[in-house]
């Protein structure tokens, strides 16, 4: 049987979970209609994969294989700042909620410590000793609130800035005064546990690091096997034949190698052969 190129090109590399993964991962455009968890985990999506363009060109150089693209464009960039937007000012309106409610819940405290003459004479008092313990826990509930509110407030804002690198490479079109109503973010900010209240976007953010993660783990672990090892000794003990034979594994065009052979086993033939050619070359040369 005589397979064309489209059809070995379809071969899944049954062999290698590595290329398995570069070549099964798909995008999804975040669109007016998806939801907030979808416009995080994008933005998340758009920030790593912008991020390994620079292993990804590295990978093509060693391969030929190609890790997927951002596919984000000016409308989508626009479409995902609009949405921060927006999320953020429910996000700062509900802030200023239980800023408030703070701050009822301190006056209710000390009118209620303003009753006694001394804080002794509280403490003597049952019942008002009652009402003050009663008064500190809602305080202290509230206080506590607050405080989460803060810390996904800043997490929603410190989100939009990871779009500026992406912004920057696609070019013209970009709302910038929205893009730069944000703080600049180099990093992925680290998710609140606050943030399990809205169980949507914490499995989204989830799932879509974990698959990230794995897409990185695999471009990472191909180019470490088909580059020359930099220790001297490895070098001298067939390194350089090793990555060699690993680059020719890892081809684009070897999908069909790739669905019967692993790489371990494939470069292990390869060093095989190389070891035998090399003590049939020795007993020709006495």
């Amino acid at each position: 049987m005589i397979f064309n190129e489209s059809v070995i090109n379809g071969i899944p590399s049954l062999k290698n979970d590595s290329v398995s993964i570069i070549l099964g991962y798909k995008t999804i455009p975040f669109n007016d209609k998806s939801s907030d968890a979808a416009c995080i985990a994008r933005i998340v999506e758009i920030f790593t994969l912008g991020k390994l363009r620079v292993q990804g060109a590295r990978l093509t150089s060693l391969t030929g294989l190609t890790i997927p693209d951002t596919e984000a464009d000016t409308e989508e960039i626009n479409l995902l700042l609009m949405r921060c937007e927006k999320v953020c000012r429910t996000e700062e309106n509900e802030f200023a909620v239980r800023n408030d409610a703070v701050a009822i819940a301190k006056a209710a405290m000390n009118s209620i410590s303003g009753v006694s003459k001394s804080i002794s004479e509280v403490r003597d008092r049952k019942f008002r000793g009652a009402d003050r313990a009663e008064a500190e826990y809602r305080y202290q509930t509230a206080l506590s609130r607050l405080n989460h509110q803060k810390e996904r407030l800043a997490y929603f804002k410190c989100l939009p800035g990871l779009l500026i690198h992406e912004a920057e490479f696609i070019g013209k079109g970009i709302n910038l005064p929205l893009l730069h109503s944000f703080h600049s973010s180099v990093r992925i900010p680290v998710e609140p546990k606050s943030l399990l209240e809205n169980l949507d976007i914490s499995r989204a953010v989830q799932f879509i690091t974990v698959e990230l993660d794995n897409l990185v783990s695999a471009v990472n672990s191909i180019i470490k096997l088909c580059s020359p090892p930099t220790d001297r000794y490895e070098l001298n003990n067939g390194g350089l034949i090793r990555a060699e034979a690993y680059r020719e594994y890892f081809s684009a065009d070897n999908n069909l190698l790739r669905a019967i052979i692993s790489g371990d086993e494939y470069v292990s033939s390869v060093l095989d052969c190389k070891k035998n050619y090399e003590q049939k070359k020795k007993f020709f040369s006495i």
